[in-house]
């Protein structure tokens, strides 16, 4: 009879067990259910970079260090092949006679040096800044040559203009960085780009909307604005952005962008 008992308690703890995974399973299926109800609106998002033409202005620490290392270098390098020319002429000067002189280089190392003097004093250096920098033209590719620029544009969204990153809503059938290539082809000109693979940068999320961002260089081109997809556009420095942007959305596209 004990043995019965226990068989028949150790049935009903199955029975009870298959019940509750049963249950636990249909409540998981709702919850997905529930959760894909209402998807958010995918949106893929380019952000064109054009990386610097020159070199960065250096800071006083690496002014200071730049010179450190050109001093080191010149105590322990070896002399220069015009170095041991202008030594071998000093040295020879005093020993060569008349006839020698007569039969001298006609151009010795001295006479190279006052050369190299006098181009270097009618070089003149382009200005590190443009036409566009001094207009303040925030539209021309050929400003801030120091810095790298991001191409914004200004949409209507929800009523309202805001400055931001290219982009258009995701079509069913297309990958997300193809999304991001139409909102690049939609922007209008002939711009070229390469994308940085195929994984997004960023990801944010806006209300109903989540956003994944796309990285790509600049290779060429200009912007011929289409009117139809936005009303206007800029090349802003990464500094620029928060001067446009509203907070939210330029503290989100500041985590992938570089501080250099």
């Amino acid at each position: 009879m004990a043995l019965r008992h226990r068989h028949v308690i150790k049935t009903l703890s199955m029975s009870l067990r298959l019940k509750l995974l049963q249950n636990s399973g249909t409540k998981k299926f709702e919850s997905k259910q529930l959760s894909t109800a209402h998807p958010k609106n995918l949106i893929g998002a380019v952000c064109i970079e054009r990386y610097p033409v020159i070199t960065a202005t250096k800071t006083k620490l690496e002014e200071h260090f730049s010179n450190l290392l050109s001093q080191i270098e010149l105590e322990k390098s070896h002399y220069s092949d015009h170095e041991v020319r202008l030594m071998r002429e000093k040295k020879n000067v005093k020993s060569k006679t008349d006839e020698e002189e007569t039969h001298a280089e006609a151009q010795t190392g001295l006479d190279l040096e006052d050369k190299w003097d006098a181009e270097l004093k009618a070089f003149q250096p382009a200005s590190r800044e443009t036409e566009a920098d001094w207009k303040k033209d925030r539209r021309s590719l050929e400003r801030q040559l120091d810095s790298c620029l991001y191409l914004v544009i200004k949409q209507n969204i929800n009523g309202k203009d805001h400055w931001i990153l290219p982009q258009i809503s995701w079509q069913e059938g297309e990958n997300l960085r193809q999304t991001a290539e139409r909102a690049l082809a939609s922007i209008g000109g002939n711009i070229k780009a390469t994308f940085l693979g195929n994984a997004p940068c960023g990801v944010a999320k806006f209300e109903s909307d989540k956003i994944f961002f796309f990285k790509a260089w600049y290779r060429d081109g200009q912007v011929i604005l289409n009117k139809d997809f936005a009303k206007d556009y800029l090349w802003l420095t990464r500094n620029e952005l928060s001067q446009y942007c509203f907070p939210t959305y330029s503290k989100n596209i500041k985590k992938f962008i570089p501080t250099f």
